[in-house]
């Protein structure tokens, strides 16, 4: 009576019915003229409009994107998983134009910099490579916000394992909230050259598998690594749910029986 209701229960007045009427209204109107833009731009630009319906609209993957991704045998010289780990996100780069992200601040040490885009910047919004800075929270919240604004893009983020503690916050946040995004991360071990005991990760990796609902996979070669960024794509794109990745800075030799097959059964 104080707030001067006078409906019944569950009686519902005139005016909040119009109300949503009005607002049904505008957004009817509003899905006409996306549907006449949408309509020219499929006649206009016919190879992009598909991409774009494939990419954001319907959220799928190409038929066969992962013939893209390197396959080696144990002949092969072997070399750290940093170093595979370029050779996918450059392959998932040219195959997949939703494939987006940067590191922070450690591109030429994570080796995470697609070569057939340049930098994303402000005015330069169709590049894919990202400059986050040494800002690892902050890196892994604008990965999450990528996934998770159903956009349809493939998000990753990368740094230095140990530094990962520095994004747990976003990590955790990614596995809660359900976000597609590809934490990448190398110098996965005490072999990290000269930089000593400040960037070993000694607890970091076994800590992150107690992450419920967040993949993580420490690959053991070339073939692991192409099966790793397999999962952590089909992943992201398909079940909008993150993975941890964690490569080496030492090399490693390629193994008898590994392949992207393999690797997907755990």
């Amino acid at each position: 009576k104080q707030l001067g209701w006078k409906y019944g229960e569950f009686e519902v007045p005139d005016a909040v019915y119009d109300t949503f009427r009005g607002h049904a209204a505008k957004g009817k109107a509003k899905q006409a003229e996306w549907e006449k833009v949408w309509a020219e731009y499929q006649e206009k630009e016919p190879e992009l409009a598909a991409q774009f319906k494939r990419c954001v609209m319907e959220r799928k993957l190409p038929d066969n994107w992962d013939e893209c991704l390197p396959k080696l045998t144990p002949d092969d010289k072997g070399k750290a998983t940093r170093l595979h780990s370029q050779d996918c996100i450059n392959a998932c780069a040219a195959a997949l134009p939703e494939f987006i992200g940067g590191s922070a601040d450690l591109a030429p040490s994570n080796m995470t910099l697609m070569k057939c885009t340049g930098d994303f910047l402000k005015g330069s919004y169709s590049e894919r490579n990202m400059r986050f800075g040494i800002r690892e929270f902050g890196m892994g919240a604008v990965a999450n916000a990528l996934s998770l604004d159903k956009t349809g893009l493939i998000p990753y983020c990368a740094t230095f394992t140990i530094f990962s503690d520095y994004m747990r916050g976003a990590i955790r946040i990614a596995a809660l909230s359900q976000a597609g995004t590809i934490f990448v991360t190398t110098h996965d071990s005490i072999a990290v050259g000269e930089d000593g005991p400040t960037h070993q990760p000694i607890e970091t990796i076994p800590s992150l598998r107690l992450i419920p609902d967040l993949t993580v996979i420490r690959p053991a070669d070339g073939n692991e690594t192409a099966g790793a960024y397999k999962y952590a794509v089909e992943r992201s794109k398909n079940d909008s749910r993150p993975t941890f990745l964690a490569f080496s800075r030492q090399a490693l030799p390629n193994l008898p029986n590994s392949s992207i097959e393999n690797t997907l059964k755990g």
